[in-house]
């Protein structure tokens, strides 16, 4: 017996070249790539135009019996579409023949005539042309058949596939998955020629490309539902790594520097490799097309919705207060799937990876362990993995409140998606979204990826257009609570205001302390602040108190750290101590020096 020597390849690769063993068997079975319905779609209309039917639609050929490899033209009308749009039509299948398959998408015309090349086998041929006039929802689509009897050439006609008068099989979405002899995956696949990772068609040769080359070229409001190119065209300012300002996943730089490999492997797990490929947060075999609420509430988080489907996470074994859990990689396929939307954003926001260092001197750009953050035994968190401790009257009118930025109409027993704060600031709040509905954190105008703006790195200027109280500057927390307690004092709110909160100084600190202070407006000097103050001089950290910055005494309503009371570091100490003691809900005092006042012991109730 011949003994082989294999060499070392890294896992990545073998799963690389095992992807490519089984599209090559696969390329071997299929059949060549049947006529593409306009723009990209080899199918029926009514696959993905669900408005209406019309028996109108009509096929002539010019002959019934043309001679093998013969010319001839097929008349095909349709009937127009109440509600207009463009139309098209596509012939099926065309591996025995060639000519115009496919045609149309640039005005509603009611006809078309296609030129047609009759097989070079003589036998029996029946086609299916597909038509459509309108959009995906108002689209009305129709069908017709026509058959040839080709004379002459040889007497053993080719095989076609998928059959004259069907779609290509699948059990899923437009992305498959398709049965064997599918040529549906030629749309997305080459098994000699890809350019990029996975053999996929599109990339770039040179440096393996972004998937998004690919997706994008449906997902582009052309051939798909979901138009993710326009949210990557917002206008925005570009990420900078350095400053930790982010505005986008950036899932289309074309040489992206670190390339994505396979969801499936852990590729994050305890390493530096960050990147966001499409792929890394989206299994395109296995997503489902989602209306408008499209993820569930659970007690213990939102489930993942039809776009995260298949899609690899981490999930966590929670242990006692501030302390690491255990994270295990779920790969997505079979039974070990991602079951909870914030599974997803752990595999790059916890520890289970390896995250940035923290730069000296500015905690506000740390990256935290988001595992560590939400875990619902910490005193004071945002109720992603479980519903917050915060029961009071006024927490749950706070969340009833009104708001000029509201978007959620939660309670003090909800949980919280991470997409309900960090998604597109596009998103439009008339009509209100559903909680659950198919929000997508591809871009936004605020940093941090954020639906609304948060002020939080820079403090409020002494003098000028910045120095007043303004909501906007804080409407990431009012799409969720109301915003009566914290602006100037308002007659017309003032019940309100006093009904929406524990604390009866957030508009004094808010919007009354114009003019006040002489520090700077780096919220992470000690010492800096003047004028009026912004939420995150006394709510830090906003996913949970864990991280506080530096030693604080925080004797919290019932329980130490509770409230999400945490100062940040421009707060500095009175008499040696920074420290925010409770009296009970409503009640307490704080010790602290804070836009150069010192607080000692001061009291409030």
């Amino acid at each position: 017996m011949r003994i082989l020597k294999l060499t070392k390849v890294s896992l990545p690769r073998i799963a690389v070249l095992a992807t490519g063993l089984a599209a090559a068997a696969l390329a071997a079975t299929m059949s060549p790539q049947v006529a593409h319905a306009f723009p990209s779609q080899a199918q029926n209309c009514a696959t993905c135009h669900a408005g209406s039917t019309s028996s109108a639609t009509t096929a002539t050929p010019s002959t019934t019996t043309p001679a093998a490899g013969a010319a001839y033209t097929v008349a095909i009308s349709l009937a127009a579409n109440p509600t207009g749009g463009k139309s098209g039509y596509a012939i099926i299948p065309v591996t025995a023949g060639s000519g115009t398959t496919n045609g149309g998408d640039v005005a509603s015309d009611t006809s078309f005539t296609a030129t047609m090349t009759a097989p070079a086998a003589a036998g029996t041929y029946t086609y299916t042309v597909f038509t459509n006039m309108g959009s995906k929802a108002t689209g009305q689509t129709g069908s017709a058949t026509y058959t040839l009897n080709v004379t002459g050439g040889s007497t053993t006609p080719p095989a076609t596939t998928p059959p004259a008068t069907s779609p290509p099989a699948s059990s899923g979405g437009i992305h498959g998955p398709y049965t064997i002899s599918s040529a549906m995956c030629g749309t997305c696949h080459r098994a000699h020629t890809a350019k990029a990772p996975n053999l996929l068609k599109s990339g770039s040769p040179a440096s393996l490309g972004s998937q998004s080359t690919l997706c994008l070229s449906c997902h582009n409001g052309t051939g798909a539902d979901a138009a993710v190119k326009i949210q990557y065209d917002l206008v925005r300012p570009v990420n900078n790594a350095a400053a930790r300002e982010y505005y986008s996943h950036d899932a289309i730089d074309a040489t992206p520097p670190i390339a994505h490999t396979d969801s499936q492997l852990d590729e994050f797990g305890g390493v530096s490799n960050r990147h966001s490929e499409c792929a890394d947060c989206h299994n395109s075999h296995k997503v489902t097309a989602t209306g408008a609420g499209d993820s569930t509430q659970r007690t213990d988080g939102w489930d993942t919705s039809g776009p995260l489907a298949g899609v690899s996470g981490v999930s966590v074994v929670n242990g006692a207060a501030g302390s690491t859990p255990a994270y295990t990689f779920l790969n997505g396929v079979d039974t070990n799937l991602v079951t909870r939307e914030y599974q997803l954003c752990f595999k790059c926001h916890s520890g289970s990876t390896l995250l940035p260092p923290p730069i000296t001197n500015k905690p506000s750009k740390d990256f935290l362990d988001k595992g560590v953050e939400f875990n619902p035994a910490n005193p004071s968190f945002h109720p992603v993995e479980a519903a917050g401790k915060n029961t009071t009257p006024a927490m749950a009118a706070s969340l009833a409140g009104a708001s000029t930025y509201k978007l959620w109409d939660f309670q003090i027993s909800s949980t919280i998606r991470c997409l309900n704060c960090h998604a597109s600031s596009a998103t439009p709040a008339t009509p209100l979204p559903q909680p659950g509905s198919a929000l997508a954190p591809h871009t936004s105008s605020n940093r941090g990826i954020l639906i609304r703006n948060y002020q939080d790195r820079v403090l409020k200027p002494m003098t000028g257009t910045d120095a007043a109280y303004s909501a906007g500057d804080f409407a990431l927390c009012y799409v969720c609570h109301g915003q009566a307690p914290f602006g100037p004092p308002d007659a017309s709110t003032a019940t309100a205001a006093t009904l929406q909160t524990n604390f009866s100084l957030h508009s004094k600190h808010l919007s009354g302390l114009a003019g006040k202070g002489s520090g700077g407006t780096d919220i992470d000097t000690p010492g800096a602040g003047q004028g009026n103050a912004i939420c995150a001089e006394c709510h830090f950290r906003l996913h949970s108190t864990t991280n506080k910055v530096g030693a604080q005494t925080l004797t919290g309503d019932p329980i130490t750290g509770s409230r999400l009371v945490n100062f940040a570091p421009n707060v500095t100490a009175s008499g040696g101590v920074t420290s925010w003691t409770s009296t009970g809900t409503g009640s307490g005092s704080c010790t602290l020096t804070c836009h150069g006042k010192s607080h000692d012991g001061y009291k409030y109730n």
